[in-house]
């Protein structure tokens, strides 16, 4: 299968470089996109998406849309399917382009990849318990939407499941529902489409603007999660038990990471998510423990390929950051996660990579 058989081509949305972020905020909130094309004529430069300005934090409505898009990889039409999910995996990227002579003439998305995963590959019988992530992190009901934002912000999506104070799943809430109103100052108002940045933001709880929930359970097959992501509009779905208790969730990475795709590019592939472009020593640390841990994992599990996940979240108190770290292992047969959390971000960075060498010794032990 070619980039051209699943690429989209009508009605592209895009934006000009000289447009004001404000602007393409408003079509991107209009058409349902999370991601748009940014375009000097018609000769692509770059892409801007929501996770992209909530990076920012904080950005001026009139900026230039040139000032704030990032660039990206770029696809041709004739790319085989399965290099292009290998591009995706190494870019992190919610889009990629697809440009033919500097031309922009489709745009490829994970969305689209999920709706054709079955002509892609066969997800067989792969069971959500397989790739979910067990230590998920979720917005409750009774905070405000602030706190909400942050948490967001900080797991580097879209959306976030919403949970009652018994852990009890009760909603999502959708930052394509919110956009400017969490991102910029502005117009007055507290409804999905306003613009809600401003003093009276606080007063705002997640309960009066999340979404329906919408979940499956640990035993549904991968294929049907698919299925409900791309029907529901979704990033990242809920995985809860009989009771409806949030016991996991998986997002589209989780999938694509998953998808056996045919031989990638030897070596384990870093990808972090949750720094801010200052945390310059913590990204220092975890590529020098992940080099000292990758170094003896081919050794002692004879993977030469895959996937590390690392998701990093700050918690301030008393003047002090307690650091919450995530990791996620996808590697030949191997599919692992450990998390743990330290005052000391070296010291919880190093306490993770101790406990997947004593996993693997243990694994190695069985064999």
């Amino acid at each position: 299968m070619k980039v051209s058989d699943i690429m989209i081509t009508k009605d592209l949305v895009t934006v000009s470089n000289t447009e004001s972020v404000g602007e393409a905020l408003s079509r991107m909130r209009d058409t349902g996109v999370h991601q748009i094309p940014v375009l000097s004529g018609k000769r692509y430069l770059g892409m801007l998406s929501y996770r992209e300005i909530l990076r920012r934090r904080s950005i001026f409505p009139a900026s230039k849309v040139e000032t704030v898009m990032i660039k990206t990889p770029k696809l041709s039409p004739g790319d085989n399917i399965n290099s292009a999910i290998r591009l995706f995996r190494e870019a992190g990227v919610p889009a990629l382009p697809v440009v033919q002579k500097g031309l922009l003439v489709g745009l490829l998305s994970r969305t689209d990849i999920l709706k054709n995963i079955s002509s892609i590959v066969r997800p067989g019988q792969l069971r959500v318990s397989e790739i979910m992530s067990d230590d998920p992190i979720t917005a409750r009901e009774d905070e405000n939407l602030e706190q909400a934002i942050e948490k967001i912000r900080g797991l580097d999506e879209t959306e976030i499941p919403v949970s009652d104070g018994n852990g009890k799943l009760t909603g999502i809430l959708r930052i394509d529902e919110l956009s400017g109103d969490a991102i910029m100052p502005g117009k007055e108002g507290h409804g999905r489409r306003d613009w809600i940045s401003n003093p009276e933001k606080n007063d705002i709880k997640v309960a009066s603007i999340m979404s329906q929930p919408v979940s499956v359970k640990p035993t549904a097959s991968v294929e049907d999660l698919t299925s409900i992501m791309v029907s529901n509009g979704l990033h990242v779905v809920p995985i809860v038990d009989g009771s409806d208790r949030i016991v996991g969730v998986v997002d589209v990475y989780d999938v694509i990471n998953a998808m056996d795709v045919g031989r990638s590019r030897a070596g384990v592939l870093v990808q972090v998510s949750g720094l801010g472009p200052y945390d310059d020593d913590l990204y220092d640390i975890i590529y020098f423990e992940a080099g000292k841990f990758l170094s003896k994992l081919g050794k002692m599990s004879g993977v030469k390929s895959g996937t590390f996940n690392v998701h990093v979240a700050k918690y301030h108190s008393e003047g002090r950051i307690k650091y919450s770290v995530r990791t996620k292992l996808f590697a030949g047969s191997l599919n692992m996660s450990v998390s743990d959390y330290d005052w000391n971000f070296g010291k919880c960075i190093a306490k993770i990579f101790e406990t997947y060498e004593n996993l693997l010794k243990k694994d190695k032990a069985k064999q």
